[in-house]
Parts: structure tokens; C-alpha cells; sequence
């Protein structure tokens, strides 16, 4: 049996215990308690935890705005209770956070809601259901993937100047969009997630891909006619869609145990598109499963499409332990990876039902505290070193953002009655030190937003650390 955390960080049983006092205390400045159970200590000290499923990030350094995308305006979002009282909207939408001269989100406001139909379960085929994906383009079109009904995700291009949503793609029946990337170049990345059992070749299995004959920094389209019927193929409004790589080709998404057995996913995730030379690239693919892995694909620009450029490879995070559901994902400005590990265990029941996979994985005794964290992917030659960031938190991050100053980091978070955090490296450039904080809201009215509500955002401070002082603490767990 692991040990206490308690043994690990006297202050921890005092942290989670002010759960069920009022004035909560401020964590001491040494614990460890922040990074590793994150969402406790948050609600510990006053932060707002109420979000629900708050996905994929985009940022324009230009304007100083971070827009995040939210599953759905539900549980404590719209229960009427505590800081967020929104109506609820089963459909989700988009809020934009205005940022100060430190990137700090200091005004949080809807742009953007889906429309319920009128009993209110179902989502209008013609707007937003269950906002995942965002990426920006330079044309200054936010482009949205979906992650809802299985028979009508869809992959909007939303024109934040125009205020216009336009449907560029259906994928098939049983998937959802995942991989959204707008590149420097204009190129367009998108993948195709655990389709269903009754969709056609070639994208029946998970697929990793990106549009060629269309640039999404400079064109425009047609928008995709559809009526929300059944769709056992891929249709977009333009360009070709060309496969890249697909579950378990050549090893693509084959998560491979100790002893030698595997498992191949069909959910492939985030694309981290890093340049390598004005004609080639590697692509990292997170794969969500659990355990989880992210593969590499080397890329090549051949009559003016992607390519790939050799075989596929899976990275190893043997020397992190592994991970666990990876999600979401970004590049860093210093051209590294960022992959992310949602719902890691909290409780005890979930580790119980987690660990023997993990355990299988590592081939010993797995340990939980190991698992919700953000790992940086650092390309060398034909190989690459991971680093887990523990000091950004454990956490459902569905993605971390690393923002124009090199420091600051904002997260989404996709599960329910959750928290908005923010991480301020010591160092540019460096995400090994530094500090986490967790948001206060407060709800305003707000008839410029879409849905009357704004929020104005107070940061609280949850600790400073060290990567390998909490890895240290963690390996005493054990």
C-alpha cells in the first residue's frame, strides 16, 4: 500500500482539511500539495470550480485574447449555485479572455453559443454542439472541431470580425475532431477519432490527416450544406484530405507493455506540428487511451503537400512512468511539445480500477501520483527526451498554451466542476519552476455577451515548485 501524502507534506492534511472551513488558509509556501492534488487545494482556497468540460485554447498575441472552448454551459455552470449562474446550454459555446500586459485573463465573456432545439436536449444542426478543437487562422477565423452527437460533429471555421460560422467538414458517423492545427504555412490539420462500426475505407480506423490544396491562412470557402443525417464517410467543403497515418499502422498508436503485449488505440488526438526546415516537420500525435502514447511522424513538403518522410514511431515515456489519456496538446515557441494526461485518478475506487494497466504497462507497481500531469517532448535528431512538468499541477488538463512571454501557461481542464489555472515559469523558456494559480470569478451582466453574462477574473496563488522536488516527493510514495 502507498503511504500518506500526509507523510510526504505535513501541511497537506491541513490544506484539504480547510475543504470544510471558512476562512481557507493559504497553502505553505514548500508543500507539495498543490502540484499533486491540484483541484483539492484550489477548492481549498476560494478558487472558482464550477467549470464544465473546458476544452481546446487559441491565442492572438495581437489583441492579447485567449479563446477557450467549452463542451457544454451545464452542472456547475448553470446549477445557480457559487460564482459561475449561467443559463444552461447543453450545446456549449466559446469565451474569450481578455488578457492583461502580464497575460493574466482578467474578463472572461461568451462570443459564442450553440442553439438548443426546442425541448432543449439537442443542438441545432446549423451551429455549435460541444465546442473540442480550436486553432486560429491569420485570416482571423477561429476554427472550432466538435465533440457531440456522434452522427453531426462538424468542423467550423468561425470569422471573429464578421461574427460568421461557417461548416467546412462532417466527419464520419461515431467520430469527433481532434488534431486541429492551423500551421505558419496555412496547412490544415485534422484527425478522425474512434470512428463507428459502419463507416467506410479508408476511415474506418483512426486517422491522422491534413488538407492539401486548400490554405487556411488565405482561402475561403463555400460552406458544407448538411442536414444532420447519418454520415459513413469524410465530406468537407474544400481541398483534398490526405492521410497521413492510421491506428496501428506500423506501429502508430500501439501502446506496447512490459511484457511485450500491446494495444493499438483509435483515438488519435492532439497534432504537434514542430518545424524542423522550411520543407520538413515532425508531427506528434497524442493517442487517448490509458495507458497512453503519442507517436512521431517525420514530414516532408512534396508538390506542396505533406508527406511522410520515413515510418512512424511511438516516443517512450518509460522513463516518466508513462501516461494516461493523452489529449490535447500544443507547441511550444521554442519548438518543443507539449502533451497533456486527463482524468487521472483522484480517488481511490478510480486508481482501482487504473492501476492494473498502468502496473501492466511498467511492468511494476504503478503509482498514481505519477499520472495528470503536462510532459514537454524535445526533438534530437531521429530521437527526442521527455520531461514531466509536475510543478504545472495534476490535473484533468485537457491542454496546456505557453503564451507569447515564454512563461505563462493557461490550461483547459475537461471535466466537471473544475478550475481555471494559470502557471508563471521562473524562467523563460525554462517550464521546470514556477508558480500555479487557480481563478476567482465573479458573474456580471453582460448584454455584449452571447449569453448576458461575463465574468471578471481574480488569480489566486497556489504554490511555487520545483519539477524535481515534487518527483522526488512523488518517488517516496511509493
Amino acid at each position: 500500500m502507498q503511504k500518506s501524502l500526509a507523510a510526504v507534506s505535513l501541511s497537506l492534511g491541513l490544506i484539504l482539511s480547510a475543504c470544510h472551513q471558512a476562512p481557507a488558509p493559504q497553502p505553505a509556501e514548500n508543500s507539495v500539495a498543490p502540484f499533486m492534488d491540484t483541484n483539492k487545494v484550489a477548492r481549498a482556497v476560494g478558487g472558482t470550480l464550477e467549470w464544465n468540460k473546458m476544452e481546446g485554447l487559441a491565442y492572438d498575441a495581437r489583441s492579447r485574447t485567449l479563446y477557450i472552448a467549452v463542451t457544454a454551459f451545464s452542472g456547475g455552470m448553470a446549477d445557480q449555485l457559487g460564482d459561475i449562474r449561467m443559463a444552461a446550454n447543453p450545446c456549449g459555446g466559446i469565451i474569450a479572455a481578455q488578457l492583461d500586459s502580464n497575460l493574466s485573463a482578467t474578463r472572461l465573456t461568451p462570443i459564442l453559443a450553440g442553439k438548443p432545439t426546442a425541448d432543449g436536449k439537442g443542438c441545432d444542426v446549423n451551429g455549435l454542439n460541444s465546442p473540442d478543437n480550436l486553432s486560429l487562422d491569420q485570416r482571423g477565423r477561429l476554427w472550432i472541431g466538435e465533440d457531440g452527437d456522434d452522427t453531426r460533429n462538424a468542423l467550423w471555421a468561425y470569422d471573429l470580425k464578421a461574427g460568421s460560422l461557417k461548416r467546412f467538414a462532417v466527419v464520419p458517423d461515431g467520430a469527433e475532431v481532434t488534431g486541429l492545427r492551423v500551421s505558419e504555412q496555412g496547412d490544415l490539420f485534422m484527425n478522425i477519432q474512434h470512428p463507428g462500426k459502419n463507416v467506410a475505407a479508408p476511415y474506418n480506423k483512426g486517422t491522422v490527416g491534413v488538407f492539401s490544396g486548400f490554405n487556411a491562412n488565405r482561402d475561403d470557402f463555400t460552406e458544407l450544406a448538411y442536414d444532420g443525417t447519418s454520415q459513413p464517410t469524410l465530406r468537407h467543403a474544400a481541398g483534398q484530405y490526405t492521410v497521413l497515418v492510421q491506428s496501428g499502422e506500423n506501429g502508430a498508436g500501439v501502446i506496447t507493455n512490459a511484457d511485450g503485449s500491446s494495444e493499438v488505440s483509435t483515438n488519435p488526438d492532439a497534432n504537434m506540428l514542430v518545424p524542423t526546415g522550411p520543407d520538413s516537420a515532425i508531427l506528434y500525435t497524442n493517442w487517448e487511451s490509458q495507458p497512453g502514447g503519442v507517436s512521431r511522424l517525420d514530414l516532408k513538403r512534396s508538390g506542396g503537400s505533406w508527406v511522410a518522410d520515413g515510418q512512424p514511431g511511438m516516443v517512450d515515456f518509460m522513463g516518466v512512468r508513462g501516461t494516461w489519456n493523452n489529449c490535447n496538446g500544443s507547441v511550444t515557441p521554442w519548438k518543443t511539445a507539449l502533451t497533456s494526461e486527463e482524468y487521472p485518478a483522484e480517488d481511490d475506487a478510480t486508481w482501482a480500477e487504473a492501476e492494473p494497466n498502468m502496473s501492466k504497462y511498467l511492468g511494476r507497481k504503478a503509482n498514481r501520483y505519477d499520472y495528470g500531469y503536462i510532459s514537454e517532448i524535445t526533438p534530437s535528431g531521429a530521437g527526442q527526451s521527455v520531461k514531466k512538468h509536475y510543478v504545472m499541477g495534476r490535473n484533468s488538463y485537457e491542454m496546456s498554451l505557453v503564451l507569447s512571454d515564454n512563461r505563462t501557461v493557461h490550461f483547459g481542464d475537461d471535466g466537471n466542476m473544475r478550475g481555471m489555472y494559470k502557471f508563471v515559469a521562473d524562467k523563460a523558456g525554462d517550464l521546470s519552476a514556477g508558480t500555479l494559480y487557480v481563478a476567482k470569478l465573479e458573474q456580471v451582466d453582460d448584454q455584449a455577451s452571447a449569453t448576458g453574462q461575463s465574468f471578471t477574473v481574480k488569480w489566486m496563488k497556489l504554490g511555487h515548485g520545483v519539477d524535481s522536488e515534487i518527483e522526488a516527493a512523488i518517488a517516496r510514495l511509493n
